[in-house]
């Protein structure tokens, strides 16, 4: 795995979690509509950046590639709820 893309998701995670407030055990784990949230936003947030559904499954070590497809094919901004949204816009200002 390269070591920038590692760099990348754990930039990305961190700011998932510190945004929803919640752990990484229970982000990946907890089917809580928080945590499931959370998960839509770590997923297409990494996607705008660029990361493949491989390359996210593999830094993620938890979700299976059809998985990552599945969310990321399902999104669709309009229908996402505001906090996905919000989360996934600070991501892209960099804030």
């Amino acid at each position: 795995m390269n070591k920038n893309i590692i760099i990348l998701y754990e930039d990305v995670l961190k700011k998932v979690l510190d945004e929803f407030g919640i752990s990484q055990k229970d982000m990946f784990y907890s089917n809580e509509a928080e945590c499931v949230q959370a998960r839509m936003a770590l997923i297409v947030a990494l996607t705008d950046i660029g990361l493949s559904d491989k390359e996210i499954a593999e830094c993620t070590k938890k979700m299976r590639r059809c998985s990552i497809c599945k969310i990321r094919n399902r999104y669709r901004d309009a229908d996402a709820p505001w906090t996905v949204r919000m989360c996934i816009e600070r991501i892209r200002r960099k804030e």
